[in-house]
């Protein structure tokens, strides 16, 4: 065991540095994949309660689809498909465009299923207070329904997060592909793949931890304001 370890303080110098550097760019590379899909799921919300049927069937048909391509089908296909039909993306924004698409799907359903958590009774009430729709939404929907959201939107960012390194085989040089470059170099692939794991850990378990305290901070505030 000591002999193990011992390896660490040998060849750390040299891998810190490369990992650091691929973590930051997983950290991008997860970070913008999830903005493009907060945006998309959104936007595929928005047409599901649309009041004419031909956004809601849109809307329907891309949600399904994407949940049954495969992530690393549709990584493999914005690489290498695209450039057939005149768009060359890096392997970096393909990933991007992949993650987003991909996660978009089950943002959707989380942000269909958080709205539809709020009462009705509250919109129409606030309509009847004077407030417009864009307001309703905003003031009064979106904080109720974030209550809900928030805790399933966090694991689905961390799932989101080690889906980036199915971005490896797109040549992104993410934690994965830097990962596998180091053990190929050093013959040590245990001591790289468990650096690696503590390197997801330590940017996924920040998140959680900032999640839970949100919650109960703004579960604090709904009990508070039902006291008053």
């Amino acid at each position: 065991m000591t002999e193990f370890f011992a390896l660490y303080a040998d060849q750390l110098a040299d891998w810190l540095p490369r990992l650091r550097q691929a973590a930051l760019l997983t950290i991008a590379l997860s970070l913008l994949g999830f903005a493009l899909a907060l945006l998309l799921g959104a936007g595929w919300v928005a047409m599901q309660r649309s009041g004419r049927p031909w956004p809601r069937r849109v809307a329907q048909a891309a949600i399904q689809g994407l949940r049954t391509v495969p992530l690393l089908a549709l990584l493999l296909a914005l690489y290498f498909a695209l450039p057939a039909l005149g768009l060359r993306l890096s392997g970096f924004w393909a990933g991007v465009l992949g993650l987003g698409l991909h996660g978009s799907a089950y943002v959707a359903e989380l942000l269909r299923g958080g709205l539809s958590a709020v009462h009705r009774g509250q919109r129409e009430a606030a309509l009847a207070a004077g407030l417009t729709p864009l307001q309703a939404l905003r003031f009064v929907v979106l904080p109720q329904a974030l209550r809900v959201m928030l805790p399933p939107l966090l694991n689905s960012y961390v799932a989101l997060l080690k889906d980036s390194s199915l971005c490896a085989l797109i040549a992104t040089d993410e934690l994965m592909l830097t990962a596998r470059a180091i053990a190929s170099e050093s013959f040590l692939p245990l001591h790289i793949f468990l650096l690696v794991g503590a390197f997801y850990f330590a940017i996924a378990f920040p998140l959680s931890m900032a999640s839970r305290l949100l919650q109960q901070r703004l579960s604090r505030g709904r009990r508070g304001l039902g006291a008053t």
